[in-house]
């Protein structure tokens, strides 16, 4: 009789795992933290975002980020170069003449209305150029994320844009002043362009990061980076950082853009590239080298092309480094 009940015992044991709701399961500990769902599950805001693998996008992030161009075309839905023989053909030459692994910047999305056809047609015309010699380029589109106050909102605005452009990323730019965000316009904006299998990047108050983003923008705030800053954000965050020269913020330009376009010599803003291009391989980031930028003012941008020093410059420290 003892062996009987001791059988008995033992079989509800081995069962008990079929026996029990899937739920308490995952309560007691099945999910390592984070929420586990059965196939007919719907998903919600538990759900938590994760940077692409390299896997999913196709190249390593160390290739996809190997030689990072910046340039902006178009501002608010401004054409920002003052200068009347550059077109998107010759900006094209220009960078497809760098071999970028990666273009940022080029449209910075106005904040309400559609995208412009000018910016559509010179978006698409750059990005076939560079490509032609440089295939697995990618390209993002910058739109202001921080004031944004809908989730539904963000996911429509960059489904519209994708039909038109079909962008590799998006960087999602948010005030240096700004306190605080929406939670939800980041989360259910980053799980959509996932989904779609584009890159979100992060361009904004570190303070104010969000998850499951795939790159990082680092400001070099008067053109210099702290390699302390920059070793906490590599422990902390495990994503590529890429690191920026400022940039004309709503309608005021700080100081160091100012001079940086006004009073800094060829050779002074050669000697700040240089600097931030020694140190990137050794610190682990990725300089973004600024062939049409900063803004400023705030509907121009810096050509360096006009700067024959700067941009012989900027190809010497890509040989280089990059």
């Amino acid at each position: 009789m003892r062996m009987n009940r001791c059988l008995c015992f033992l079989t509800i044991l081995l069962l008990l795992p079929q026996l029990l709701p899937m739920g308490l399961l995952h309560a007691a500990g099945g999910g390592k933290g984070r929420v586990m769902q059965s196939p007919t599950a719907t998903p919600s805001a538990d759900n938590i975002n994760l940077p692409l693998s390299s896997t999913a996008l196709k190249i390593s992030q160390k290739a996809l980020f190997m030689r990072v161009v910046q340039a902006r075309l178009f501002h608010n839905g401004n054409w920002t170069l003052a200068d009347s023989s550059q077109s998107p053909v010759t900006v094209a030459r220009t960078i497809a003449s760098l071999h970028p692994s990666f273009v940022t910047g080029l449209l910075r999305i106005a904040d309400h209305g559609d995208l412009g056809h000018n910016e559509e047609e010179a978006f698409v015309t750059i990005r076939s150029a560079v490509q032609a010699s440089s295939k697995a380029c990618r390209f993002d589109v910058v739109l202001n994320a921080g004031d944004e106050r809908s989730g539904d909102l963000i996911v429509r605005h960059l489904r519209e844009i994708a039909i038109r452009i079909h962008p590799d990323a998006w960087t999602f730019y948010v005030s240096p002043d700004a306190t605080s965000v929406n939670p939800e316009v980041f989360e259910e904006g980053i799980a959509a362009a996932h989904a779609a299998g584009q890159m979100v990047g992060y361009d904004g108050p570190l303070s104010l990061v969000p998850e499951g983003i795939d790159y990082l923008v680092v400001r070099a705030w008067n053109m210099k980076v702290s390699k302390h800053q920059i070793d906490l954000l590599k422990a902390s965050k495990h994503i590529p950082l890429i690191v920026e020269i400022p940039t004309t913020f709503g309608n005021q330009p700080p100081p160091e853009v100012s001079s940086y376009v006004n009073e800094f010599s060829p050779q002074d803003r050669a000697a700040s590239l240089t600097l931030l291009a020694e140190n990137q391989n050794a610190w682990g980031y990725h300089l973004a080298y600024p062939v049409f930028y900063p803004l400023f003012p705030a509907k121009h941008v810096f050509d360096a092309t006009k700067d024959p020093i700067l941009m012989v410059t900027i190809r010497s420290l890509l040989a280089r480094f990059n």
